[in-house]
């Protein structure tokens, strides 16, 4: 019985239309300026090809990791002012010493990371759980143009593929494989973050965590790290000094160390941290009256401190 479903020229003419198709996506990729790195090409990562279930490609849009030293950072999408000013910090601080800084883009604590280094004039990647051509999230496009211009969109995913939630989970991995270690600034008990950081210690990466507040919902996930005998970073410099790099004298630090502050600024400065105060509360604390307050704040502000 005869079970051919086409002739030959009905054959011949699919494989035609096909191989039409095939060019047609191909052109319109090569006009993203998207670039595809296989499995076993030289400019495939050789960090990632080390891990147990590597992408068959990468996709880049801008320029792709080097072999120099990395960090990944990552963390909650809703984070406090604190926890995104740390990022901030150690993002910048990292791309002074030449360590390209690892995220997904997500927003709140990666793309602060990510913002920081590009303030520290260093190279960062992200990481997308989408097709590279596809900014998200939507809101952060300036980040992800400027990503793309000095360093390089990375993706698993063919161009067009849309975001979906099990994809940011699968992309974790990535995040940790091009990283020399990761470090967890805010994460709640069940959290994306704590994925990237088992994905890390299975391949075999120190996991570094940022102490949080006993309590604090946003702390949870990085203390149970740390109770798992994660890194704790509770200094920067000393972080710095634990990754092989010996800090340089700040010179901004100094010029702060050297301004004058006189007494009232004194007990303001004083009061004020990383964590959020209200106005009330330094009042009530230095028992100085609002516009004193206000005009010592503006001062300090001014200062840069």
């Amino acid at each position: 019985k005869n079970m051919h479903l086409f002739t030959d020229n009905e054959l011949q003419h699919l494989l035609e239309s096909r191989k039409k198709d095939l060019n047609r996506a191909w052109e319109r990729f090569m006009g993203q300026n998207i670039q595809m790195f296989p499995i076993g090409s030289r400019q495939y990562p050789q960090r990632l090809a080390e891990i147990s279930q590597p992408p068959y490609a990468i996709f880049c849009k801008g320029s792709m990791p080097d072999a120099r030293k990395s960090v990944g950072i990552v963390g909650a999408r809703m984070c406090s002012e604190y926890g995104r000013s740390i990022a901030t910090k150690l993002g910048k601080m990292l791309a002074g010493k030449d360590v390209q800084v690892i995220s997904g883009m997500a927003l709140g604590i990666d793309s602060a990371s990510h913002a920081g280094a590009l303030q520290g004039k260093g190279s960062t990647f992200a990481v997308l759980g989408c097709g590279c051509d596809i900014c998200y999230p939507k809101n952060e496009r300036n980040l992800y143009e400027n990503i793309q211009t000095s360093c390089g969109i990375l993706s698993e995913y063919p161009p067009g593929t849309e975001p979906l939630p099990y994809r940011f989970a699968e992309r974790n991995r990535i995040i940790s494989a091009l990283s020399d270690c990761l470090v967890v600034v805010e994460a709640k008990k069940k959290s994306g973050s704590l994925i990237t950081a088992d994905a890390a210690l299975e391949q075999g990466k120190d996991v570094y965590a940022v102490p949080g507040r006993f309590g604090d919902a946003l702390s949870e996930g990085c203390n149970a790290l740390i109770g798992q005998g994660a890194g704790i970073i509770y200094d920067l410099d000393i972080f710095l000094q634990n990754l092989g790099y010996l800090p340089e004298k700040n010179a901004e630090t100094t010029k702060i160390k050297n301004i004058s502050l006189d007494k009232n600024e004194q007990l303001v400065y004083g009061m004020v941290d990383l964590h959020p105060k209200y106005i009330n509360y330094i009042i009530e604390e230095t028992g100085l009256d609002l516009l004193t307050v206000l005009h010592s704040l503006d001062k300090l502000k001014r200062y840069g401190l």
